[in-house]
Formats: C-alpha cells, structure tokens, sequence
C-alpha cells in the first residue's frame, strides 16, 4: 500500500516520492509534526510528534501526546457502535506484514507474532477470542475477537501495547481481557464508515483552509471542483466564514498585487475564477447556498472591502443570481491576468515620432502559420508559469504571403484606418475613438490596439503635461496616420490570422516610428495586443508567421516569454515535397476563439483536473512530432496529427462540431490524420493522406461535393521567408 501510495504520488506531482512519508487528509496543530519515512498516515489530527520506525501505517488516529511506533507497526482507529448499538471507537493495534486471513497452523501472524506467541504473550486461549463453533483450521486474525473498542478516541493510547505484546505486564493483561472485543470481520459490519470518509474531508477542509491563498499558487493543483466539494461537506456558518476570509484575503492581495515579483502577480486570476466557479458548483448541488453566501458576505466586510467588490461587479443584489456573481468573478479574472501581461514591460519613457519621410510608404506582410502540435501550451497563464513547447510551420497561400499591412504619414491630423478585404475604411479623429477596442468584433480592433501599444495612449507612452487629445498627440509624432490592411484568407480561420496581423502592425509600427524592435519585444508585444483587445491568445501564432519554415518552439516559465526555435525538416508538410498527401481545405465555417480559449483558460485556473492531463499530454506531444519529421516518419506524423485533434477535443468538446466531424467522416478511409487548425470549431482543416492517390481521390470527393458553398481546397507551400518590412 505505502509503496503504491508513493508511486502515484510520484506520478501525480511528477517527481519522486519514494521512501517518503505519505500524508493525507491530516490536520497538523503547531506543536505536531511526523518524523520517519516509507509510512502512510492518513485521516489524523496531529498535535504531537509521530515518530516511525519506517513501514508503518497510521488511519485515524488523534495524536495529543507524543507517540513512537516500532518498525512496520500499524494503527488505526474507527469510529462504530458496539454489539448493543453504543457508539465506540475500535482500536487496532498490528503489524503491517501481518497474515490475517490464515490459522496459526498455516502461518497466521498477529502483531508480527505466529497467533500462538500472540495468545501465550496476553495469557489468552484461543476461547477467550473464538466462538467453540469456529474450527481449529478457520481460526484466524480475521476472525478473532482481538480488537478493543474504547468509549473515547484518546483512549487507544492505553491500548499501544498491543503493537507488541512481548512488552506487556499483569495489568495490560487483565485490561485486554477485561475489554469489550471484536474481530475484523466484526468491525467492518459495526465501523462508521461515512463519519471516517468525513473525518478525512474535515481534515481535508482544515488543511486547505489553513493554508489560506497558498493554496490557489502555481504549483498547487486544489480544484475549483474540490473546493466545492469540501465546502459542501461544512456546516454552513463554518463555510461562510471561510468564504468571507478568502475574499478578504484576496483584496488585501489585490492591493499588494504591484509589489509582488513576476509569476505571484498571475494568483489574484487564479483565486477569483476558482471562488466563483466553486460557488456556482456548489449552489448547483445545494440550491440557495451560493445566494446565502454571498448574502453574508456583504454584512462581513468592510467599507473598502465593499468598494473593491463593487468595482469588480461583485456585489449582492436581490434577486440577483449565483450565475451572474460567477460571471462576475471570472471576467475579473480574465481582466486581471491581461492587466498583468499588458503591463509586464514598462511603458514607453518617450512618446512616438514618426521616422518617416512624406513620401514613403512601409509594407509589411507575413506568412500564416499551421499548428501541428502543442496548441495550448503556448496560451497565459499555463505557459507562463509552466512554459510551453509547439510544433508549427510558416505557409504562404496560393503562391503568396497572405498578411499585407501598409502605412504612411498623412498631413491630416487624424487615423485612416482601411481593410481591403473587408471593404471598410473609417476615420478616428478622438482618442476616445482610438481607444475603442476592447470588443473582439470591432472594427479595426487590432490596429486600434497595435496604435495604443505604440504610444497613443496615455496608459503606454509618456506625453507632456497637457497632451490629452488624439490631434494633440499625432502633431508632435509628425502628422496623421493612414494604415491599410489585407488578410487574403476567410475570417475566422485558425491560422493565426488576427496575432500575425497584429505582429506586422506592430512590426510596421516600429519601423515608422525608428524603434528597432527584437524578435522577443514583438511576440510579447502581440501577447500584450491580444490582451488589450480581451481576445487572450498565446505567443504561438506570432512566432509561427513572424518566423519561416518548420520549427519546434519551446518557452521557460516567465512573465516575459522569450522563444526558443528548433527547426525542422520541412518535406512531411510542404505538398510539393510529399507528392501533395498535405491538405489545407477550408470547412466555411467560421469560429471566433475567444469562447473556446475562456473555457480552456478558465479550466486551467479552476485547475481541471482532466485539463491538466490534457494540458501535459499536449506538452509532450511536440518533441515526438519533431522526431517524425526529422525521421521523415509520413505514418507517425499522421498519427501524431490525430492525436493532437483528439487532445484538442478532450481539452474542450466545444472544438468540433457535427459538421465537422461529417466531413472528417466523409474521406475517413483516405486520412492518416487531420485536425482543425488553431482553437478549432470552425475555420481550416490539415489534412494528412494515407498516399498521392488517397489525397487525389480526397480532394475529388470534397470538391465535387462540399459541405457549403464556402468550402474549397487552399494551395499551400512552406513558406522560405516570414515577417519582411520594405520602405519605398
């Protein structure tokens, strides 16, 4: 048991646990402590030293005085009631290699004993523990009256003598047979075993309560979903006074938010999401109890206390309903984890001027990038704070790079802001204007706040004392600006589209304002850009069309990622290579990845359990999809491209469709793999062919009959070049 304990602790926690002292469900006072090794203690209130000689098992147990066992003895204690229904506690004293179910003639062993020794020891006969009608051969450990049941928990301490009854005197002898006695067989009619399974949630409670918001920091992996569960295990005044001090401490966390160093200032995310997810949960199993918490909340707190809440839309209003207090709780969240990641770098110390001459034009454009493996791991919090690793390649369309952003100075003081593919073009002459992005629909959102990261803001850029209006602003940079975009692919496509456009503004940007910026200031600039527009997004897709080629792409923990690129052999996915078994097919169903990335996101806060095991199957996967294409392994790169889908749908459900998986199901028997690119739900699918003649005779079946009018078939190659800028 201690040594399967330790196993899956060891693979639990990912490190080794072995010969340690397992604790679990234990309250451990000030003045307790567990001394010893390779022993399992589980259940017990601790308010003294446990010392163990190694090997040892103790369950249940209240420890107030200091208690020694020897070598591979076992306690434990269950609470039961008597033969004549009076509650008791049944003490258990024995060895942890003990042959409980064989007689003594077979090799029955008690207390580390042959039965015999054991009987001879306590000056017993083997009537005083078995009926006459038990057999000589049937009797055993099993069923022998050995055990006694005290009327008090503290009283198992008179009892430690039966861990060995070689050290036993006159009275101990007469006390065991003066005791009411049961046997194991007995006991597992007479225990309580729900008041023991509570015992160990109250224990459970006490632990996670002490340790206060330790318990919501990176490492620790305590549920939203377990957190609701020992909540609802709580008499309820006792549950509402932990909810007030959780909250409290989190204002009083969020106030020291500035003061904490890097990845500490992510918590407050975490603890907000897991309060309101855990209310929801448990209202959803106790009908009303989320509403009488939050009911009572509002009378314990402060006046600051109340304020703060109100700011983050967290106040009780009547009628209001849990549903919307967890709403409010997880936008909080989410707001704060972007304020986090937008202000990871400090703003700019000189306000923005433009580098330009009158008559120059800069021209960005960019590739689009295929996410092969990893997908997730790239995305805040989880990739910083655990970093992340992905496997993806820059792609041209049909022959060309399918990102253009254009820009010049106008002598206007104003913003033309125009996009090519969408037909629209509009003028922002305030800065209240400008500044209107946040919602992920709008228009020119992503400019807006490529404009704002540059310097036209005042959150981003230091201006002189009394420069507050857009005209203001664009007089000292130089003059009015006119940027145009053009993203020659379908809205909503999964191929990083919105994070590559936002790269080649801000790349462009740079350079019209003669700011050199570095690989690593761009992608975390994009990081920033998708948080300011309340989008979310990962790094991946920055790196993935600002850099060329197939590359491994790998992040260390940190507020500031800072990538780094293995490449890779690129003939498993450029069709040009492989004899055209790749596919890029458009499904004509488009997705928007905000929904799906706050169900990932907010999972990873709550600490989802399955998510997590999603989360480090995802991690691991890119390293085995590097050694297929270095193997130029065509089989196990379909495979791997399979299993990237079907983690992607285990991680969020919500990432297929039926029409999507009609069209899987479709050319089923022609695919090694296929998966939807990006978050999925919609956009593009890559589509890995058993053969040439397998590919051919896919692309006839899906042209000839397509699922909607907007479905077709993309040419795609590898892309030689990424992010270039020109002046002309």
């Amino acid at each position: 048991m201690i040594s399967s304990g330790n196993d899956l602790l060891s693979i639990d926690r990912r490190s080794s646990y072995h010969e340690a002292c397992l604790s679990i469900n234990n309250t451990l006072g000030e003045n307790g402590a567990i001394r010893g090794r390779n022993s399992w203690v589980e259940g017990c209130r601790i308010d003294a030293a446990l010392t163990l000689g190694g090997e040892n098992a103790v369950i249940g147990v209240d420890v107030t005085m200091p208690v020694a066992l020897p070598p591979r003895a076992a306690l434990d204690v269950l609470a039961g009631r008597t033969r004549r229904g009076e509650p008791a506690f049944f003490v258990r004293g024995y060895a942890s290699h003990d042959v409980l179910h064989k007689c003594a003639e077979t090799g029955g062993t008690l207390a580390g004993l042959p039965l015999s020794e054991w009987l001879t020891a306590l000056g017993a006969h083997a009537t005083d523990v078995w009926d006459a009608s038990v057999p000589p051969a049937a009797r055993c450990v099993w069923n022998g009256r050995f055990f006694p049941a005290a009327e008090k928990m503290e009283d198992h301490r008179a009892w430690l003598f039966l861990l060995d009854p070689r050290t036993v005197d006159d009275n101990q002898r007469r006390a065991w047979h003066a005791a009411d006695r049961y046997s194991f067989a007995e006991m597992l009619q007479l225990t309580d075993l729900a008041a023991f399974h509570r015992r160990r949630v109250l224990h459970r409670a006490e632990a996670i309560r002490q340790a206060g918001l330790h318990v919501f920091r990176a490492e620790s992996e305590l549920s939203a979903r377990e957190l609701a569960y020992v909540w609802q295990q709580l008499e309820e005044a006792e549950r509402a006074q932990w909810f007030v001090e959780l909250v409290r401490a989190t204002y009083h966390e969020c106030a020291q938010v500035a003061e904490r160093d890097g990845l500490e200032r992510l918590e407050v995310s975490r603890i907000l999401h897991s309060l309101g997810t855990a209310l929801d949960q448990l209202d959803r199993r106790e009908p009303g109890s989320g509403v009488r918490l939050i009911e009572r909340l509002s009378g314990a707190l402060d006046s600051d206390e109340r304020d703060w809440l109100a700011a983050l839309d967290l106040t009780h209003t009547p009628g209001a309903s849990v549903a919307a207090w967890t709403r409010s709780a997880q936008h909080a969240a989410f707001a704060h984890l972007g304020h986090v990641i937008v202000f990871s770098t400090q703003p700019a110390s000189q306000y923005p001027k433009s580098a330009l001459r009158s008559d120059e034009i800069i021209w960005g454009r960019a590739p689009v990038r295929l996410d092969l493996a990893g997908g997730w791991t790239d995305t805040p919090p989880y990739a910083l704070e655990h970093g992340g690793c992905v496997v993806n390649a820059a792609v041209t369309l049909n022959g060309q790079p399918p990102i253009h952003v254009y820009a010049r100075v106008i002598p206007e003081p104003e913003v033309r802001l125009t996009s090519i593919d969408h037909g629209t073009r509009v003028v922002v002459t305030s800065l209240a204007d400008l500044l209107d992005y946040r919602e992920p629909t709008a228009h020119f959102g992503i400019i807006k706040a490529a404009l704002a990261l540059t310097g036209f803001s005042p959150a981003h850029a230091t201006w002189p004392k009394g420069v507050a209006t857009l005209p203001e602003m664009l007089r000292l940079f130089g003059g009015g600006l006119e940027l145009t975009t053009l993203a020659a692919i379908p809205s909503g496509s999964g191929l990083g589209t919105s994070s590559i456009i936002g790269a080649v503004s801000m790349g462009v940007l740079g350079r019209l304002t003669g700011h050199a910026i570095t690989p690593r200031e761009l992608f975390n600039a994009v990081l920033q850009l998708e948080q300011e527009l309340t989008t979310g997004g990962g790094w991946q897709d920055q790196v993935g069309g600002v850099v060329p080629g197939v590359k491994m792409i790998t992040t260390e923990p940190g507020l500031v990622p800072d990538p780094r690129l293995h490449f890779l052999p690129s003939e498993l996915i450029d069709p040009r290579a492989n004899e055209g078994v790749t596919l890029l097919y458009y499904t004509g169903i488009r997705r928007l990845a905000k929904d799906i990335l706050q169900t990932v996101v907010g999972n990873y806060l709550d600490r989802d359990r399955a998510s997590m095991e999603t989360l480090r199957q995802l991690r691991a996967l890119p390293p085995e999809m590097a050694t297929a294409l270095s193997a130029k392994d065509g089989a196990r790169f379909g495979r791997l491209i399979d299993l990237a889908w079907q983690l992607n749908k285990a991680l969020d459900p919500d990432s297929t469709t039926p029409a999507i998986e009609a069209i899987l199901d479709s050319v089923r028997g022609q695919l090694l793999g296929a998966k939807l690119l990006g978050a999925g739900g919609g956009g593009f699918l890559l589509i890995v062919a058993k053969s040439p003649d397998d590919a051919r005779a896919l692309r006839q079946r899906l042209s000839t009959d397509p699922p909607n009018p907007r479905a077709r078939f993309f040419d795609f190659a590898v892309a030689q070049e990424g992010l270039a800028i020109t002046v002309s």
